[in-house]
């Protein structure tokens, strides 16, 4: 019953008509039949922020990066704390360090973002092996971020308790710390 009262619909003159100039329309409105859309009045310029994202997964993600670069978060273990507590953290960290390359290094954040962001958490035993390993990192030029904590729930106010280096070349981190153990 429904295919019928269609197939009359579509041998209308007026409604082929019709379809075809929606079709026309919403091309170029946005420039493309199919496909990533564009934002109308994107000038298309060189900025790599501007770019398509052709090749991201639906996560925002690329299947098959290269692995080069890397963030590493060092936890101080000493302080004992909590799992939540240590997430916590480590999200400071991670934000922190974005934001650093968002204004220092935009290509480098492009890299890491690309390569799917990838992360890992490692221990140290106190805060002066911790702070020893963040000088390291900015004298051979990596972005580090230091977390202190305001000491609402577990630590002291002003404990330092995670120190982000990176995001940066996976080489270069891991001569700094290839040498500390899985958090």
């Amino acid at each position: 019953m429904v295919i019928p009262i269609i197939t009359d619909l579509l041998t209308q003159p007026g409604v082929m008509v019709g379809m075809g100039l929606g079709i026309c329309i919403g091309y170029f409105a946005r420039g493309s039949l199919l496909g990533e859309q564009e934002p109308l009045g994107d000038s298309g310029s060189e900025d790599p922020d501007n770019a398509r994202n052709e090749g991201w997964d639906e996560d925002g993600f690329l299947a098959e990066g290269s692995g080069e670069t890397k963030l590493v978060l060092i936890v101080r273990s000493d302080l004992k704390m909590g799992k939540g507590k240590v997430a916590a953290q480590c999200s400071h960290a991670t934000l922190k360090a974005f934001k650093q390359l968002q204004k220092s290094n935009r290509r480098l954040l492009r890299s890491w973002e690309m390569n799917g962001q990838p992360k890992v958490v490692l221990k140290t035993d106190d805060e002066e092996n911790m702070m020893n390993l963040a000088t390291v990192a900015r004298e051979v030029g990596l972005t580090v971020s230091i977390i202190q904590d305001a000491g609402r729930t577990q630590v002291d106010p002003g404990s330092r308790t995670v120190v982000g280096v990176g995001p940066g070349p996976v080489e270069l981190i891991d001569q700094i710390t290839g040498h500390l153990k899985l958090y």
